[in-house]
């Protein structure tokens, strides 16, 4: 990996960084507005020359839209006509749309692989782990560190931490965004409400079909193999501070996490020593 590759990989980061706020709920003040009707497609249009994705009238018709909203007020009354207020006409909890349901398998999924990797969500976001803002703020992080090692010159970190995030956009927002993108659509045309976050689930869809195509990805699915064992958080087995690890996040956040001990490597010792550790941390807090 070089130096563009690096740019390529920041430039990914910016763009889940900005899916990440924007999906945010909003919040009700005059500069926010004014950065999603002007910032916010600016960024993008200017990620994606970036990243080589053409979302040139996507991008276009999100201006419009932002544009058409007046009153900061006016923004977050959207956002709870789509997502907060009952009947919702669009889930954003995706798991609905992997499992059925809200706190199925795929909400643990993605709990573990946040823990994995030591994610802490933004103490902006009050949701659950599975909605678009939170596995948005993921992906950034994901991409920034790939980025990071490319830009050291640590090629095999690099293709670890971006095969992470091709994994986590290939398990989860591949399989979610069709479903999400269509109940957007749907509800913006059905009940009259302004189509601009239709218009930013359509940049993700992009996105990802995108990244899913890209040569650059095909390149490091098809260099997995070569890696050795461990090389990377993410690339070889799991250690048993690793599964500790990812149970004591899981129960921490009342999450089932018997799944966890029933992995190769599991150690109960490793595991009450993580806990009480955790639980002297927050004594001390």
């Amino acid at each position: 990996m070089h130096r563009d590759t690096a740019l390529q990989a920041f430039s990914k980061r910016d763009f889940w960084l900005c899916m990440a706020r924007a999906f945010a709920p909003p919040a009700t003040s005059a500069e926010y507005l004014e950065a999603f009707q002007t910032a916010l497609p600016d960024d993008l249009e200017t990620i994606a020359e970036e990243i080589g994705l053409h979302l040139g009238a996507e991008i276009a018709d999100l201006r419009a839209a932002a544009v058409a909203i007046t009153d900061p007020m006016d923004l977050q009354r959207l956002y709870a006509s789509l997502f907060l207020t009952p009947p919702t006409p669009v889930m954003v909890n995706t798991g609905f749309y992997l499992d059925g349901a809200v706190m199925g398998d795929s909400e643990e999924g993605i709990a573990a692989a946040y823990a994995r990797h030591g994610f802490e969500r933004h103490q902006h976001f009050r949701d659950l782990n599975d909605t678009p803002a939170v596995q948005a703020e993921f992906l950034a992080l994901l991409f920034e560190k790939a980025g990071e090692k490319a830009r050291a010159g640590e090629d095999i970190e690099a293709r670890a931490w971006a095969a992470e995030a091709e994994a986590f956009l290939s398990d989860y927002v591949c399989r979610w965004i069709t479903p999400f993108l269509r109940d957007l659509e749907t509800a913006s045309r059905d009940h009259g409400v302004n189509p601009a976050y239709a218009h930013l689930a359509r940049l993700v869809w992009l996105a990802v079909e995108g990244s899913v195509a890209a040569p650059e990805v095909a390149e490091i699915k098809a260099g997995m193999d070569s890696l050795p064992r461990g090389s990377a958080r993410g690339i070889g087995a799991l250690t048993a501070e690793d599964l500790a690890e990812i149970a004591y996040r899981l129960e921490r956040d009342g999450l089932a996490w018997d799944h966890v001990a029933q992995n190769d490597g599991w150690d109960d010792a490793v595991f009450a020593a993580r806990r009480a550790r955790g639980e002297a941390e927050l004594a001390a807090e």
